[in-house]
């Protein structure tokens, strides 16, 4: 696996680590923007994104997750395919019509047990290494 760095992406007038992954659904591959958030355990996606890929996101193992108001959403996980640079890993993706923010959440679980992530503010950049690049 490879390094890759992200520049933070601009949004509401704020740089913030929003990155454009690729998901695999039925053979294809579908751009994705997430940002990166080191607070939620799951990688959440709307259920727009699950449209837009063409899954059928109900199918999927119903959990309850905590957002940052304290509310509990279902979400659906399906464990995906995805690609982040050159890197190709398969993580469970969560999806739900009750993610009340405007953007995806790529969490923890499955995402950063591939990677050291570092997040730049200064420089307004993002850093994956992979842990075999450690080694």
């Amino acid at each position: 696996m490879s390094i890759v760095r992200y520049q933070y992406k601009r949004s509401r007038h704020l740089k913030m680590p929003i990155i454009t992954i690729a998901i695999e659904s039925k053979n294809k591959w579908f751009p994705v923007e997430a940002y990166v958030d080191s607070g939620a355990t799951y990688s959440v996606f709307t259920a727009q994104i699950a449209d837009y890929i063409g899954l059928s996101y109900r199918e999927g193992v119903r959990k309850y997750v905590q957002v940052g108001n304290g509310a509990l959403i279902p979400i659906y996980l399906h464990d995906l395919q995805i690609q982040v640079g050159k890197n190709r890993i398969i993580a469970p993706i969560g999806f739900s019509e009750k993610l009340g923010i405007n953007f995806n959440l790529l969490g923890r679980v499955g995402f950063f047990d591939f990677f050291q992530v570092c997040f730049d503010e200064k420089n307004y950049l993002i850093q994956l290494i992979p842990f075999d690049e450690l080694a």
